[in-house]
């Protein structure tokens, strides 16, 4: 046998060994493309996210289609043809992967109506089967679209809120929907099921540094971008806060400063002590009142207390809510701050009372605040309780109104011996005496939840404000 025959025998046998395997990898490939959606597309409004990936992993992607049908009219959101590595090649299409991520609703040629929806997707492989058309999947997800907002409803007119104060909103949204509550400013304040059964409620804040007419809106959210707006008048009464001046010395500095940076590791130590104290006094604040912040959205949506909360029994106001702070090094204003709580003094190491029913949420050393005592009352109401010489009680465990939760000391950046007592919600710092005012609390929380009355039908709201900073101090045991 010549040369030339064997060369062609041979050519002959890898051409047809290659279409063999050519028509092995072509024809035997017999699953169509996956198409998953990779998030819900059920319920879908504005904002609603479309995310799905196709995969053919054997002879590739051939072409995709992505479609909604919206009340038998058809909008196309994607459409695709994939390359070919040829047509004789095994591989088939260049492509294997395909992902869309958009928001359908987005796009303006898309009506926003409601009405019969359907998602339609489509995708062919590079297979030879079916006459050469390749395998194919349809997914058809049919949805409900969602463009009514929901409807908002003011069950109570409002009372009179401060600045630094607290008031409670009730609202009915219809139908419900996960996110409301009453945006105040920057400030937020989730809204939950009153207690009465009747709607919802939010307790809110009115920041203490906030104009007095900055707006109160009740906002409701559907998660699928349909979303609410009411104003509330709140009718605010302005506060006026002291301004007071502290001086600061080397030596307590030296006296507090080098212990708060050796708990805290993630300052910087200058070497020089008014740098140190400068950074201790507004960034270390900052980052712990930032964590006050996130231990408020632990809270647990129940009312865990019962009746006013208490002031330290037998103790002198020191320092008072929202007192504007100059230090001065050497004559001279080197920062300002905020002083967002109650400065209370009895005896050294006094046994600190929790000043009301709740659950230990934080126990341990916080910053400037020192060794510090954080309890739960619930809905994102907190007490903290800084300062202490030592901590008596654990995260975790329910305490009861008087309960002794630590004794007071000079932790953190104190100069003396005392109590530093603060109430928060929600993150926003509040002013006490509110807290501490057994009429306000009848009347203001608990009468306007439907909830037992907790004070005596004799008691009667004062005629004049006291004219000390806090609620009169009872007398020393």
């Amino acid at each position: 046998m010549s040369k030339k025959v064997v060369l062609i025998v041979v050519t002959l046998g890898l051409l047809v060994t290659y279409l063999g395997l050519l028509a092995n990898a072509r024809w035997g490939d017999s699953t169509a493309p996956d198409i998953l959606l990779e998030q819900p597309f059920e319920q879908v409004g504005p904002t609603t996210r479309l995310v799905l990936r196709i995969k053919d992993e054997e002879t590739g992607l051939r072409d995709v289609s992505v479609r909604i049908v919206h009340n038998l009219e058809t909008y196309v959101l994607a459409e695709h043809a994939f390359p070919s590595e040829g047509t004789f090649s095994p591989a088939g299409g260049k492509e294997h992967e395909f992902t869309v991520d958009l928001v359908p609703y987005e796009n303006p040629a898309l009506p926003r109506r409601q009405g019969q929806a359907q998602l339609i997707i489509t995708a062919r492989d590079y297979s030879w089967r079916n006459w050469f058309e390749g395998n194919a999947q349809r997914v058809e997800q049919p949805f409900t679209p969602q463009f009514t907002p929901p409807r908002l409803e003011l069950l109570q007119p409002p009372a009179t809120i401060v600045q630094g104060g607290t008031g409670l909103v009730r609202y009915r949204v219809v139908p419900e929907v996960p996110m409301h509550g009453v945006k105040i400013g920057s400030a937020f304040f989730p809204g939950f099921p009153a207690p009465d059964k009747v709607g919802m409620f939010a307790f809110v804040a009115f920041p203490y540094n906030a104009p007095a007419n900055t707006p109160v809106q009740i906002i409701a959210d559907d998660g699928f971008g349909n979303s609410s707006l009411m104003d509330v008048d709140f009718v605010v009464k302005p506060q006026f806060w002291r301004t007071r001046t502290i001086p600061i010395t080397n030596s307590f500095i030296n006296k507090t400063v080098p212990t708060i940076l050796a708990q805290t590791p993630e300052l910087e130590n200058f070497g020089d002590p008014l740098k140190n104290f400068l950074q201790v006094n507004d960034t270390l604040r900052k980052i712990n009142n930032h964590t006050i912040k996130e231990l408020s959205k632990k809270s647990r949506p129940e009312l865990l207390w019962k009746g006013p909360f208490r002031q330290l029994p037998g103790s002198q106001v020191e320092a008072s809510f929202a007192d504007h702070r100059q230090y001065t090094y050497n004559g001279q204003v080197v920062d300002a701050q905020d002083h967002l709580g109650f400065d209370l003094a009895v005896t050294k190491h006094y046994p600190v009372e929790a000043a009301n029913n709740g659950i230990v949420l934080f126990a341990g050393y916080l910053g400037i605040y020192g060794n510090t005592v954080i309890l739960d009352h619930g809905y994102g109401l907190l007490s903290l309780y800084a300062h202490l010489s030592s901590i008596t009680v654990s995260v975790g465990s329910p305490v009861t109104i008087g309960q002794t939760v630590g004794h007071s000391g000079t932790t953190g950046l104190a100069a003396g011996d005392h109590l530093h007592f603060s109430m928060i919600l929600q993150g926003e710092q509040v002013n006490p005496t509110e807290w501490w005012d057994p009429f306000w609390v009848k009347t203001r929380i608990k009468d306007k939840l439907g909830l037992p009355s907790l004070t005596k039908s004799t008691d009667e709201e004062p005629k004049t404000a006291p004219n000390t900073i806090g609620p009169t101090p009872p007398p020393t045991p």
